[in-house]
């Protein structure tokens, strides 16, 4: 039954709404049909009952209706799952019990009296229990099917149930808004749109995404991935001689998004990336950046690696106060300690709060905090300082294992793992190191030289790879460090740690 009469008067705005929600619901029902993952099941379940913003979303009996059936099918599916490992659980057990009856007692194995009558006896026992083994194991294997069909008997009609009362919701909401049916989603085209999204290739990612924008226009979720999809192929080396266009073209897709979008997410994780990326194509002095920071923040809710992001364009946009609490609870909860210790104690510097400070250094520990100081970049430098000599020192220690291991024990099943777990620690070094080419250099030496052990483990291929090593040390202790080498330091000292041990 209709709730609503007349439908002349809905605004175009209005029918795109209750598009976007069907096809939401259109898209949660794909989601179960193509994966049904118990992780993901549960995913989508906390995504309808602990997400959806009821004050923003479309009051319709029909989307009702059909929510209350996902989460029906959720619930069923979660419970099958837990059905199927039983069924497989049972059928195991019953072939395992089959093996042991077509097996003689011991007994009458280390019998006495005349061993060919006895191994006649035992033969034939043998003989009728593995026909009786056969036999059974025909039969329980058949149970088990019939018991698996039962349980994808009731999966079917679960799954029809979900797409009669889809199309019943479409139908009802068709009849009373009376929006452009091309505008909802098919099952199909949802199912190749996230198909699209598993390309790793973003320019074919791009294409595949491209070719389909017609059909996209009630889904604002598309408009994202495409303008991702586009500034990835923005920023990839292998396409630089026509990649300047994808900005542009990024940017209209980031801005159809926003176009399109309604807040039925109290937590958006699509929508706060969407207004990040889009800032980091804008020039410093766009109007709009302010109102997109504004809503990255607010949608970004507990999903704090995208909180993380919105406090890093926050801080370069000077904007100190907005990011306070954000940062003092992502802290609390154990996000980035050694990172976001970093940050709120400079702000708390530029405050010249000392009573903050003092806190933060009980919760935070004194190691993830600058040190009090009327300069920060001195504190900084000084914090920075500390790290590198901790893994530098590391570091040499590691490089004195290895020569000491290769020069007593010269197998090869040593020198692989050795060599990996260097190579591996040494990546990672590099990795927060700035770039420039002479230390770049030092690195790909040393490497060199490591590998060139394993041909030729000589005395001299020895003090050529632990003079090499001693050099980049030296370089690496004038070298300019990212600020990330703060957080993650212990990790790359216990890993180091682990090689040649």
């Amino acid at each position: 039954m209709s709730t609503i009469l007349n439908n002349d008067n809905i605004s175009d705005e209005e029918k795109a709404k209750v598009a976007y929600a069907l096809n939401l619901c259109a898209a949660s029902i794909t989601q179960i049909i193509d994966s049904k993952d118990i992780i993901v099941l549960r995913q989508e379940r906390e995504f309808i009952l602990g997400n959806l913003n009821l004050q923003n979303f479309v009051k319709h009996p029909a989307l009702l209706d059909v929510i209350k059936k996902i989460l029906n099918a959720l619930t069923y599916f979660e419970i099958q799952a837990g059905d199927q490992g039983f069924v497989e659980k049972e059928y195991q057990q019953k072939l395992k019990n089959a093996i042991w009856s077509a097996v003689p007692s011991p007994s009458i194995l280390f019998a006495g009296g005349d061993p060919v009558t006895l191994a006649i006896g035992v033969a034939a026992q043998i003989g009728i229990g593995y026909m009786n083994y056969r036999k059974n194991k025909n039969q329980y294997l058949l149970d088990k099917e019939k018991s698996e069909w039962e349980l994808r008997k009731h999966e079917i009609e679960q799954l029809s149930g979900l797409r009669s009362l889809l199309f019943e919701t479409a139908w009802r909401l068709s009849a009373d808004y009376d929006f452009d049916d091309k505008l909802r989603l098919t099952e199909r085209q949802i199912s190749r749109y996230s198909a699209a999204l598993f390309e790793s290739d973003p320019l074919k990612r791009f294409e595949r995404l491209d070719v389909m924008s017609e059909k996209f226009g009630a889904f604002p979720p598309f408009w994202y991935h495409k303008g991702n999809a586009a500034m990835e192929v923005l920023h990839d080396k292998r396409y630089s001689a026509f990649a300047t266009i994808y900005r542009d073209v990024a940017l209209k897709a980031y801005s159809e998004f926003h176009k399109r979008h309604f807040e039925f997410l109290r937590e958006d994780v699509i929508a706060a990336s969407c207004c990040f990326e889009h800032i980091s194509l804008l020039a410093p002095n766009d109007a709009i950046i302010e109102e997109l920071l504004r809503k990255a923040m607010r949608l970004a809710g507990d999903n704090y690696d995208v909180l993380q992001q919105c406090i890093f364009v926050n801080l370069q946009l000077k904007r100190f106060d907005d990011v306070v609490t954000p940062l003092r609870e992502m802290i609390a909860n154990d996000y980035n300690v050694g990172l976001n210790g970093i940050l709120l104690s400079r702000i708390y510097f530029t405050k010249s709060n000392k009573i903050e400070y003092e806190k933060l250094c009980a919760i935070a520990g004194e190691e993830n905090i600058l040190p009090w100081s009327d300069n920060a970049d001195l504190s900084e430098k000084l914090l920075l300082d500390a790290r590198k000599s901790n893994i530098l020192d590391e570091y040499l220690s590691m490089i004195k294992r290895i020569v000491f291991r290769l020069k007593n024990n010269k197998l090869k099943a040593s020198y692989i793992l050795i060599n990996n777990g260097f190579s591996d620690a040494l990546a990672s070094v590099q990795k927060y190191t700035v770039e420039n080419e002479t230390l770049s250099n030092s690195f790909v030496n040393v490497k060199r030289n490591l590998e060139q052990i394993g041909v030729n483990a000589s005395e001299s291929k020895l003090r050529d790879f632990f003079n090499e090593a001693h050099r980049l040390g030296a370089e690496l202790l004038t070298a300019e460090f990212s600020m990330q080498i703060a957080e993650d330091a212990p990790k790359l000292i216990d890993k180091m740690r682990e090689v040649a041990k």
